[in-house]
């Protein structure tokens, strides 16, 4: 992401991101149902924790308490006869007792600091509806305990810590309604889970899947513009540059999809969730925990600054060690022939250091990290037992609240933990997504609808042609030759002369600056360039194989090419390589037939082989070469000789040899050079 005037972001959101999710229209619906799938999990999430509260409170832990107003408490008095004397019992006088989780959380408050509440809590069982059999077992037990029990018309009561005496089986038939209502919240509880284990696993399939086929598409439509771009791009990028946007960075986009943008969304929700469920439970543990919770965002965001610089030296060492290593192998030879052994080692031990300080520091990073989160996750805890303890003993909280306080805290921490591990994957994403968006930016190859012409017949001229890569230096100057069907014809030069790139303006890879290039009369402008390339074959020093199928026995006509059949193409030679690609040029039967330097990997005889080939097919097409070979050209029809951009010579080998120029000299070091290594 990049900054543009005072620090305005520039709209990364708005167009790669839009970009990015273009690819997600196939899937709209797939994505909206994981995002229901996800958003009924986190509330489910959010219910285990309340669940086990309302366990607590309402059925483990007695929730009976007893009221008294003394005779100046008319005020909390109405109050309390107004809304909770149906949720009461009379005990006489002026007590009652009352079920706590009926009473508004701000009474409680004033009727614990004025002390109306006890601190007894109470079990109570209404006999109102129960069966005879457990009625006569309940009251059996309470003439058993006559000084525990108390019977007020359909109620029997008893404080909570006067049954610390009673056998467990008599406590079992006691509260057994409780135990009833229990066993069915655990069983909400369970079918919770199961929702949330069933919803988690749709949903985090169902995005697996989407990612992947969001990446197939991100990497199909990659690779389909990259190969519609101009040959101009292609020699200005770096093939591994390229590969690494292909596979790397639209792997770096999948893992954000799956890893971090996924989990984000629900973190997200959770941490909104959590806060708000906490704040209705209690709004001054709730502030507290806050707290807590910025100073964790504010430890998250150091660590994640911190690891941006660690995560760079970390990738830059790896990069440096393996480029070490790949060229000490790719050069073992050369390093053994010079006993370089020990030096090499050396230098891998400085690199290796390098690699290793960088890792220590990421291992210090998250070894200092952890323990803090830790430090302040137990704070946290340490924060909420002992101030909800106090508000419990206040009257002010429940054991259940304090319980699920408990389990929100961990579902608050954690998330953002993760969001801060997860930053560098989430950075790597962004710049990798950047750099696709850009590559797809690129302007492909004009492809405008071009002639096509009915019939070829191969003939190519230039005529006063000017070009430059740049613009500001001219690699061709005033090229003017014509090679007419049929005939051969030989491009000839020192290095950078400007022979390739010949090659590259007949087949349209750049345009000319000045002049014209005709193709059969016809310039090349106004032609299709997938005609062009249709009729014209082309040989390379650069390999790049397809495979191609006889014509007419070709292969066997040939008994050079017959050679290749026994070998597989993953174990072929250079030489091999240029043998095949020859063939498959052959066996396109274009008008035009274009070799350069294409026998530069062959021995001897094979290269006089394939000479011999060329010679007997010459007539059939128009042929140009190149090489610095001069021994392949001399049978050449014509013979162009290329110097620093401009035409110097033209004509046959015998008649450039009587010029005594360019050429002459050429030929002349190439016999010296041949009859001195012989």
């Amino acid at each position: 992401m990049r900054i543009m005037g005072k620090g305005i972001l520039r709209s990364y959101d708005t167009r790669i991101i839009g970009w990015l999710f273009g690819f997600t229209r196939p899937y709209r619906v797939l994505l909206v149902l994981s995002l229901v799938f996800m958003l009924t999990t986190s509330v489910l999430e959010l219910l285990v924790p309340y669940i086990t509260k309302v366990a607590v409170d309402n059925y483990i832990f007695p929730s009976w308490g007893k009221v008294e107003f003394d005779a100046g408490e008319s005020r909390f008095k109405k109050l309390f006869k107004r809304r909770y004397l149906q949720d009461s019992i009379p005990l006489g006088g002026e007590s009652y007792l009352v079920n706590l989780s009926k009473v508004r959380k701000e009474d409680r408050i004033e009727f614990e600091k004025f002390g109306i509440i006890s601190r007894e809590r109470y079990i109570v069982i209404d006999t109102s509806g129960l069966e005879e059999n457990r009625l006569t077992g309940i009251y059996g037990i309470v003439k058993k305990h006559p000084g525990v029990f108390q019977i007020r018309g359909n109620y029997i009561i008893a404080g909570y810590s006067s049954v610390a005496g009673i056998d467990q089986n008599e406590l079992g038939i006691l509260r057994s309604s409780e135990m009833q209502k229990l066993n069915r919240l655990v069983f909400f509880l369970v079918v919770v889970l199961l929702l949330v284990f069933l919803l988690s696993s749709i949903y985090t399939y169902i995005l697996n899947y989407t990612g992947q086929r969001i990446m197939h598409g991100i990497r199909l439509a990659v690779f389909s513009h990259v190969l519609s771009l101009p040959q101009s791009f292609f020699d200005k990028n770096p093939v591994g540059r390229l590969t690494t946007r292909i596979t790397n960075d639209v792997n770096a986009i999948n893992e954000m999809y799956t890893s971090v943008l996924v989990q984000f969304f629900k973190d997200v929700i959770l941490i909104c969730g959590v806060l708000f469920v906490m704040f209705r439970m209690n709004r001054e543990l709730t502030l507290l925990i806050m707290l807590l919770t910025v100073l964790l965002g504010i430890v998250a965001a150091l660590f994640r600054m911190r690891l941006k610089r660690v995560y760079r030296e970390v990738r830059r060492s790896i990069a440096k060690l393996n480029s070490f290593v790949q060229e000490s192998i790719g050069g073992i030879a050369v390093i053994k022939l010079y006993q370089r052994e020990r030096e090499n080692l050396e230098r891998f031990k400085i690199v290796n250091s390098e690699n290793l300080r960088a890792n220590m520091e990421q291992l210090f990073t998250f070894a200092t990290f952890r323990p803090i989160i830790e430090f302040i996750s137990i704070l946290a805890v340490a924060v909420i037992l002992w101030y909800g303890g106090l508000r419990i003993l206040n009257l002010d909280l429940t054991l259940g609240a304090l319980i699920a306080y408990l389990a929100y805290i961990r579902m608050l921490f954690s998330p953002i933990v993760e969001l801060a591990e997860k930053y560098n994957i989430f950075q790597s994403a962004a710049a990798a997504s950047e750099n696709l968006y850009e590559l797809t930016r690129v302007k492909p190859e004009k492809r405008a609808e071009g002639r096509r012409l009915d019939k070829v017949h191969g003939r190519i001229e230039f005529k006063n042609v000017w070009f430059s890569y740049d613009g500001d230096e001219w690699i061709l100057r005033d090229v003017s030759f014509t090679a007419e069907p049929g005939q051969t014809l030989a491009l000839v030069g020192l290095t950078g002369s400007g022979k390739t790139t010949i090659v590259n303006l007949i087949l349209k890879f750049y345009e000319v600056q000045r002049g014209e290039i005709l193709f059969d009369g016809v310039n090349i402008r106004e032609l299709d360039p997938d005609f062009i390339r249709s009729h014209v074959s082309t040989v390379f020093q650069d390999l790049f194989l397809f495979e191609a199928k006889d014509g007419d026995g070709f292969s066997e006509k040939e008994p050079v090419f017959g050679m290749l059949s026994k070998n597989n193409s993953r174990f072929l030679s250079s030489g091999e390589r240029q043998l095949l690609y020859i063939r498959n040029a052959l066996l396109k039967n274009s008008r035009v037939l274009i070799l350069d330097e294409a026998t530069s990997s062959m021995d001897t005889w094979m290269e006089s082989r394939i000479n011999e080939i060329l010679k007997r097919n010459a007539g059939k097409r128009t042929t140009i070469l190149i090489a610095h070979r001069l021994s392949n050209v001399i049978q050449a029809d014509k013979i162009v000789v290329i110097h620093r951009g401009r035409i110097h010579e033209v004509g046959t080998h015998k008649e450039l040899l009587l010029k005594r120029g360019i050429y002459y000299n050429l030929y002349r070091l190439q016999s010296g050079m041949y009859g001195f290594s012989h």
